[in-house]
């Protein structure tokens, strides 16, 4: 937990520098001089230079940072339930010896490629043999976080069912569990990456006071995700009762 922590701390920093930036960038436009902002006299300077215009930049500014919240969040959780497995595998933990969401979200990942339209009966045999291998052998369970998050992106309802598929429960009453911002964030990542809107149109809604609120408030939630999950560790409730 560690590294995980130093790693975020330090994702966690760039946005907030990303975001002194634009607020930088929004006080020299709006600081006026002649008629022409300092922001004017920084891009459009005499003798040639960067020609963009005040919005079209920060219009790309709000859409990388945006981009870059949606990233901390994904590494957040995956790193999160990574440390549980690892726990798992440094105690040399088998089927008998972790809570029963575990056991049951282990089942599940052995059984996933079952449901693979190809895949057929000797196909689930197959699968089917190797839990009952793996319980009465005693053997140590191998997960990995990449097998048993949900597919598609995270959002708000994804990221508090993969952690109660652990045992763990989300405080969903917390002002930082914010469902609606969550899936805002993971819908605006996707279009960005599917090139189906602009990094210019993409924000262009959104001030940079509503992206700082917005990037505070998923802040709160993760640190609240990470204290959860460091008192579920600390108290080995990864472990049958």
């Amino acid at each position: 937990m560690i590294t995980f922590q130093d790693t975020y701390d330090s994702r966690k920093m760039e946005i907030e520098n990303f975001l002194e930036l634009m607020k930088f960038l929004e006080a020299k436009e709006n600081e006026r001089e002649d008629g022409k902002s300092k922001f004017s006299e920084f891009f459009y300077p005499e003798n040639g230079g960067i020609h963009l215009t005040y919005q079209a930049l920060i219009n790309i500014l709000k859409s990388n940072v945006s981009l870059m919240i949606y990233n901390i969040i994904e590494y957040t959780v995956t790193n999160l339930i990574d440390s549980i497995y690892d726990e798992i595998r440094v105690n040399h933990l088998s089927y008998i010896d972790v809570n029963d969401s575990i056991r049951n979200l282990w089942r599940k990942t052995i059984l996933k490629s079952a449901n693979d339209p190809n895949a057929n009966f000797s196909t689930f045999l197959k699968k089917n043999e190797e839990i009952i291998s793996t319980i009465l052998s005693n053997n140590e369970l191998n997960m990995n976080a990449k097998n048993t998050l949900p597919g598609g992106n995270l959002d708000g309802n994804s990221i508090k069912e993969t952690f109660e598929s652990h045992g763990i429960q989300v405080k969903t009453n917390s002002r930082n569990y914010r469902p609606d911002i969550l899936v805002g964030i993971k819908e605006n990542r996707n279009n960005l990456a599917h090139g189906s809107v602009s990094f210019v149109e993409a924000m262009r809604e959104d001030s940079i006071d509503d992206i700082r609120a917005n990037e505070e408030l998923v802040v709160g939630f993760l640190e609240e995700l990470i204290e959860l999950v460091s008192t579920y560790i600390e108290k080995q409730k990864y472990k049958t009762s």
